[in-house]
């Protein structure tokens, strides 16, 4: 499968990373394609990771990464406009979040899963991966428990799409929560995990679904 990835920051890299070492020919793009770092990275990666424009991902991936911070998403979103992710796959991962006292959620009445679908309105938009940090992203290995990913959409087939990309990278449960509404639960969950770990000095924290 061929993955665009729009952002060439921690997210993007090591999920290109992830999809490679599977099989995946990706390509991954910033503001500055051509820079020198990205090049030396690139090389590392191997024949079959690729770098451009944030057009340029858009128009060779099957599937779309949203791997931008959310101040610079609807930018880039209308810089790519969107005829060039007609149908396509695209699989958010922003959070919308405001630091002062406490972090919080920055959108009120919507959630940052919704505008995107209302952005890009042909598109198949799934909400995932926004709830952990890019450290935990690929391969999650906790001592105590198994991580639990989380999802939402409004396509039935993206869902499943995105759910085999996920297991393809080591997550062995991934529970599907409904339409793109839900994604503002997902961002919440996000917010709750990221609260938690500054109280406890503890970072790179998941959720996992305990069974009895």
């Amino acid at each position: 499968m061929k993955i665009g990835i729009i952002g060439a920051g921690s997210v993007g890299k090591v999920l290109a990373k992830g999809w490679i070492d599977v099989g995946h020919s990706v390509k991954i793009s910033s503001r500055d394609p051509h820079s020198e770092s990205l090049f030396v990275w690139k090389e590392q990666m191997g024949s079959e990771c690729h770098t451009g424009s944030f057009e340029e991902a858009a128009a060779f991936g099957d599937v779309i990464i949203l791997a931008v911070n959310w101040s610079g998403i609807e930018a880039v979103l209308q810089k790519i406009g969107q005829t060039a992710l007609h149908n396509k796959v695209v699989i958010d991962l922003s959070n919308a979040v405001e630091f002062s006292e406490t972090p919080q959620l920055a959108l009120k009445g919507i959630s940052a899963g919704e505008l995107i679908q209302q952005w890009l309105p042909e598109s198949r938009v799934v909400k995932t991966l926004n709830m952990v940090g890019s450290s935990s992203m690929v391969h999650p290995h906790y001592d105590e428990g198994i991580p639990a990913m989380f999802l939402c959409g409004n396509d039935e087939e993206a869902k499943q799409i995105v759910e085999g990309l996920l297991q393809q990278i080591g997550w062995k449960t991934i529970l599907d929560i409904g339409d793109i509404t839900r994604s503002g639960l997902l961002e919440s969950l996000m917010l709750t995990c990221l609260i938690s770990e500054i109280k406890q000095q503890c970072f790179g924290a998941a959720f996992a679904l305990l069974r009895k």
